[in-house]
Order: C-alpha cells, then structure tokens, then sequence
C-alpha cells in the first residue's frame, strides 16, 4: 500500500513538472506576440490600399504590408497617436514588410508616399476608438519624419 501511495506521489509530481513547463512555453508564446500587438495585413497595388481589418482601438498594432502588384510601393501612417510618420521603405512586387505602431486614438492615415500613387488611390484612412495619452512608432523597419499625411497625400 505504501508502495502506491509512493508511485503515486511520483506520478502527481511529474505531472505537476510538465503542466508547470507547459504554461510557461504558452505565457511566452503569448507574451511575444503581445509585444508585437494585433496584427493588421496590408495589400497594396495599382493604386489601391486594403486593410484586413477596418476596427481599431487604441493599441499596439503590427502592419504586414503586402506588394500584391507589378511596381514598387512604400507604405506611410500618420496621426492616431504616432509622432511625425512611421515610413515603410520600398516593397517590390511579390514582397512584405511589417512596421509595429502604437495607436493612442483619432484618425490613423495610410498612404503610399511614391510620387501620384496616393492621388490615384492609393491612401486609406480609419477613426480609431478610445484614447490614451502618448503613442508612437517602434520596432522593424520604422522610421519618422516631420511630413504630415495630408501633405504627402498626392
């Protein structure tokens, strides 16, 4: 009898071990992806952004922009909270890159900064809901310039 109680013991504890080293690999899974935030896919092409998602709220956000056309594109986004515009250098066809932003509320605008594309269509714009105080861009291929979107727009 007090072999099995023993057994037992072993048993419940190396269970224990494995449901411990388990919700750990899932809290870090977890905690990664939450650095990176929500992620929004971005297609552009001839001349023509779309957004996976048209909801946002205050947050940190991951933007997969996509090349789904024949020419070059870029990719820029202003205002909701980001400080100056988070620039997303060339996307040759076929090609993605990602930018990570924190939205703090407001309007966020999206634009393609090529000469003509966004006057030809190329821009996208979304009111976010709730507010919060200091935002910015971070991470990846980011990088901000004093240019305000409606300037660049066209």
């Amino acid at each position: 009898m007090r072999r099995n109680r023993q057994r037992i013991a072993i048993v419940a504890a190396g269970c224990a071990g494995v449901l411990a080293l388990a919700g750990a690999a899932v809290a870090a899974i977890h905690g990664h992806a939450s650095a990176r935030g929500t992620k929004v896919t971005v297609t552009e092409r001839e001349y023509h952004i779309a957004l996976s998602t048209k909801k946002f709220s205050a947050g940190t956000y991951t933007f997969s922009v996509h090349n789904a056309g024949k020419i070059a594109h870029q990719l820029d986004l202003s205002g909701a909270g980001i400080k100056g515009t988070a620039h997303v250098p060339t996307i040759n066809p076929g090609k993605t890159r990602a930018i990570t932003v924190k939205l703090t509320g407001g309007t966020l605008s999206l634009w393609c900064p090529l000469p003509g594309h966004a006057s030809l269509g190329m821009k996208a714009s979304v009111k976010l809901t709730g507010a919060t105080s200091s935002g910015g861009a971070t991470g990846g291929t980011t990088t901000t310039t004093g240019t305000p979107a409606g300037a660049a727009w066209g």
